[in-house]
């Protein structure tokens, strides 16, 4: 799984990004080109309903007429997961706050992009990411910074890396 939290944990609005840290969109994309990225509707409508470009996109939602020009649509994270695996690569799941919400009992990776700044939500709803409790989760020393990255647009910006332990 894959995603930026400001100091507070929170992810947006749920329906825009309420940053701009253009390094690490471009983490983003390093991290996930190629590869399935599953994502809830409301992130793939945040996206403008368009495909991330170089990646197999996958939208999960319960609405069962839902069409994703570009994309593949999966009725629910285990179906998803199944239309992922007929791609080669890692498969990232990249938001909503639902799905992250339903991801974490099975992901065995996260990489969490912290960055220095508390964000306003311009009086929209507040998403917060997901709970990482240290009784599941390590932090891979060699993947994550201990340093503040330089800033770029709003924030300074670091990444952690979590494993799952076995």
């Amino acid at each position: 799984m894959i995603w930026a939290q400001d100091a507070n944990g929170l992810l947006g609005t749920g329906t825009d990004m309420v940053w701009n840290v253009p390094d690490d969109f471009q983490h983003f994309k390093n991290e996930t080109m190629g590869n399935p990225v599953i994502m809830g509707r409301g992130s793939w409508e945040a996206l403008g309903c368009k495909p991330l470009p170089g990646r197999k996109n996958i939208v999960m939602t319960e609405q069962l007429d839902y069409v994703a020009p570009g994309a593949e649509v999966g009725h629910s994270l285990e179906e998803a997961l199944a239309i992922a695996r007929w791609s080669s690569g890692k498969t990232w799941i990249a938001g909503g706050a639902n799905v992250y919400e339903q991801a974490m009992l099975i992901a065995d990776e996260l990489v969490v992009t912290d960055l220095e700044l508390e964000a306003d939500t311009q009086g929209g709803p507040a998403v917060y990411a997901p709970k990482i409790l240290d009784k599941y989760w390590r932090v891979d020393e060699s993947r994550s910074d201990t340093d503040w990255r330089p800033k770029s647009g709003d924030a300074r910006w670091r990444v952690t890396t979590y494993v799952r332990k076995k």
